[in-house]
Order: structure tokens, then sequence, then C-alpha cells
């Protein structure tokens, strides 16, 4: 199954999140993961692996973030990555 595009929603991002202390950036990006799961849960097709599809839509936007020079959210992306590659 291809998609073109998917607009799964936007975050607010604090422009200091690099200064944040880990402890709030991890409780953030759970917090996101959590949002992305349950919209994955409501509105993907269940054949599909949402995993599989969640790490898709991390990697495009974080290609995207990066090339539109949106640092802040390609680092929020990434530590979501990370956090998800932990579990």
């Amino acid at each position: 199954m291809l998609i073109d595009k998917l607009r799964i929603g936007y975050i607010d991002v604090p422009k200091d999140y690099w200064d944040i202390d880990e402890e709030k950036k991890t409780e953030m990006c759970n917090k996101i993961i959590d949002k992305l799961y349950l919209y994955l849960d409501r509105n993907l097709d269940p054949s599909i692996d949402r995993i599989s599809f969640l790490y898709a839509v991390l990697d495009s936007s974080l290609e995207s973030n990066i090339e539109y020079e949106n640092y802040e959210v390609a680092a929020i992306i990434t530590d979501c990555k990370k956090i998800l590659n932990e579990n």
C-alpha cells in the first residue's frame, strides 16, 4: 500500500527543546508516541502493522523537517525514534 501523503497532525514544539532536561524530553516524547499510537489505532486498517507504519511516518517526518530546517522538530522525532527502539 502506497500513500503519497498522510497528515497525522501537528504538535507544538518548544523552541528551547535542547535546553529542557532529559526527563521532560522523555515525557514529551512518550506523550507524542502515545498520541500517534491512538491515532493509528483509530484510523489505520487493522491489517497494517502500526509499528512499521509509525516508523515510516517518523522517518518521513524527520526527512521533511530537516529539509525545511525545523531542527527542534527533527530533534524530537529523533528522540521519539530512540525511545521506540529501546522498547
